[in-house]
């Protein structure tokens, strides 16, 4: 017993029911053997493992009809053990902590797992497949489930044809690594390499495999199809011929158009710039008119500023004649009369006064003569601008009655213009729609005929290699060998069944006697490879059947094979469980059997037949 270290080790199945004395079984740490005639319900125990682990619910016998629930009791390596419970109809797993032989659990706590793999939810602490997995040291696995990469997470489940062999998965010819019967050929082989080397898929890129392909591919073409159909909407019966034919006559007319049009532009254009200068002509010589006219007028004013200054002086002139005429007036300077002139004026100042007036007057003079001629110039000058800035007036008027005129005409052949632009992108845009649409069919040919192969991810490998077969098959002949299989010479793998063939025979080709007693050894030696390569394996196995070679010859049962008869002549079965008492030290088996063990086994075995206990369920009055 010291060899053992089981990863998870089953400790009783219970069925309960209201009102109900308790069934099931307790199992040995070691071997179990389950041994009973038909119909006492020894498949019904490997069929409950089976839904206790998250398979499909049983069918259930009629003995066992009024029971409900069914209780697995599960020890770990961790020193753990719960027990797991489930309605014989299915549903949710719950679990308890601690065993429940006795099938009570009133008063536990218990948490709920989904029996599908991920399928926990904020009311479930996750899923049975993750707690089993943890269990055994195995974390989040990728298994490639097609040959483009898509991968699975690695289930519980996915160890159930190597742990839990049904006699369904014993008679059966199909590969050993069968997972379920949707399980595709890729992830079979893929789980199983992972079991025998420990290597997964997780670092494989996905690549669209054929069916996506394929998917997509329909997609495309019902897409194009949706479009072409939206762009025969848009183009109606329109003849594509008549509008290329049709935009090749606008185009031609747009050309004479458009040179009528442009040079009708450019006259007004031009027009518009000669009107324009020509007013800004006649507002610079109405400017220089206006600063001409207001010097003029200062000129004028300084004029009459001098003819009033002239008139003074001559007064002053004239007054000094009378004073030396009158020189008894009153003074002609001051106007003191001559009584009152206390100082009197010598004639001699007089006389200067009259000659300082004379003089002012002719410079006065001389001054407004020049200051005529000044006059005189800026006149004709002022009116010359006058004249210029009305002719320029007249000038900018005409451009603008040209561009009068001109303007219905521009604007006629720009309306035509923009009606025959507007018209031809019209016809480009059905033309386009047509091009589209030539372009989008042949597009869908080209879809439509291509063929899409199967996908193949970089990297991938499918499968164990030819070492690694080689190796397995080695340790399912020592198994053989230690069970003392009759004219065994070589084992080997065979990489088309994915199964083992025995000289050079497959084993999906012998009886069903011979199928099962082979698929346990695959089973067996599973165990075995998995301890001497240090993988992680559950640390339990299940075999329904595998002694059928030693079963009576019925009228309505399939006949023994020759290969069947030599091994039933032969101590093989006796040596089968001696070679499993020894398996048992590091793995707990579980074997269902109608065949009566070794008696040295016998305490190790459970009997349902007539002289003990009945069956799995007792019936009543028995």
């Amino acid at each position: 017993m010291a060899d053992r270290s089981p990863l998870i080790q089953l400790e009783h199945l219970t069925y309960t029911g209201a009102g109900l004395a308790t069934a099931g079984i307790t199992f040995n740490d070691d071997l179990t053997i389950l041994l009973g005639g038909s119909n006492t319900g020894k498949t019904y125990t490997v069929a409950t493992l089976n839904f206790m682990f998250g398979g499909e619910t049983p069918e259930t016998p009629p003995e066992g009809d009024k029971y409900e629930s069914a209780l697995l009791g599960i020890s770990f390596a961790d020193g753990t053990s719960v027990t797991l419970r489930r309605a014989l109809r299915g549903g949710d797993i719950e679990v308890f902590d601690g065993l429940a032989p006795d099938g009570i659990l009133e008063g536990r706590e218990s948490r709920v797992l989904d029996p599908i793999h991920g399928k926990g939810s904020k009311s479930k602490a996750g899923s049975l497949s993750e707690f089993l997995l943890a269990k055994v040291g195995l974390g989040t696995i990728k298994i490639a489930s097609t040959q483009a990469g898509k991968l699975d997470t690695f289930s519980f489940r996915f160890l159930m044809p190597y742990v839990l062999v049904t006699e369904e998965r014993m008679l059966s010819g199909k590969t050993p690594t069968e997972i379920n019967p949707k399980s595709s050929d890729t992830l079979n082989k893929n789980a199983f390499r992972f079991l025998l080397t420990g290597r997964d898929d997780s670092t494989i890129a996905k690549v669209p495999d054929k069916k996506a392909l394929d998917a997509g591919k329909m997609g495309k073409l019902q897409l194009l199809d949706e479009m072409i159909a939206e762009l025969d909407r848009e183009l109606g019966t329109r003849n594509v011929p008549e509008l290329v034919a049709q935009q090749d006559r606008l185009q031609s007319h747009l050309e004479t158009i458009g040179e009528d049009l442009a040079e009708a532009q450019e006259r007004i254009d031009e027009l518009s710039l000669l009107r324009r200068d020509a007013l800004n002509a006649q507002g610079e010589a109405e400017a220089h008119t206006s600063q001409l006219r207001a010097m003029q007028q200062r000129f004028l004013d300084l004029k009459s500023t001098y003819e009033t200054d002239i008139r003074r002086l001559e007064a002053i002139e004239e007054g000094g004649f009378l004073l030396q005429r009158f020189e008894d007036q009153p003074c002609p300077l001051c106007g003191a009369l001559p009584g009152h002139q206390h100082k009197p004026h010598p004639l001699g100042d007089v006389d200067l006064q009259l000659k300082t007036a004379r003089a002012e007057i002719a410079k006065i003079r001389r001054d407004m003569s020049d200051l005529d001629v000044i006059l005189a110039s800026l006149t004709a000058e002022a009116e010359e601008l006058e004249s210029r800035g009305r002719s320029l007036g007249a000038e900018a008027s005409g451009h603008f009655d040209e561009i009068q005129h001109l303007r219905p005409r521009e604007a006629n052949l720009r309306t035509g213009y923009t009606g025959d632009v507007t018209l031809l992108e019209e016809i480009d845009r059905l033309i386009a729609l047509s091009v589209r649409r030539s372009d989008l069919d042949e597009k869908r040919k080209a879809i439509a005929a291509a063929k899409h192969g199967k996908q193949k991810a970089a990297g991938l490998t499918i499968g164990i290699d030819g070492q690694t077969g080689h190796k397995f098959s080695q340790t399912v002949q020592k198994v053989l060998d230690a069970w003392g299989y009759p004219g065994l010479e070589a084992v080997t793998w065979n990489d088309k069944t994915y199964d083992i063939d025995i000289n050079g025979k497959a084993r999906g080709r012998n009886g069903k006697g011979v199928k099962a007693l082979l698929r346990s050894a695959f089973a067996v030696a599973y165990a075995i490879y998995c301890k001497n390569e240090r993988l992680p394996h559950p640390g339990l196995l299940v075999l329904d059947s595998p002694l059928l070679t030693y079963r009576e010859e019925l009228d309505d049962d399939e006949p023994l094979t020759d290969e069947e008869r030599a091994i039933a002549a032969t101590s093989l079965d006796e040596r089968f469980y001696e070679h499993l008492t020894s398996v048992s030290r590091f793995c707990q088996i579980y074997v269902i059997e109608n065949k009566t063990p070794p008696k040295e086994l016998i305490p190790r075995t459970i009997v349902f037949s007539k002289a003990g206990r009945r069956g799995l369920f007792q019936v009543s009055g028995s």
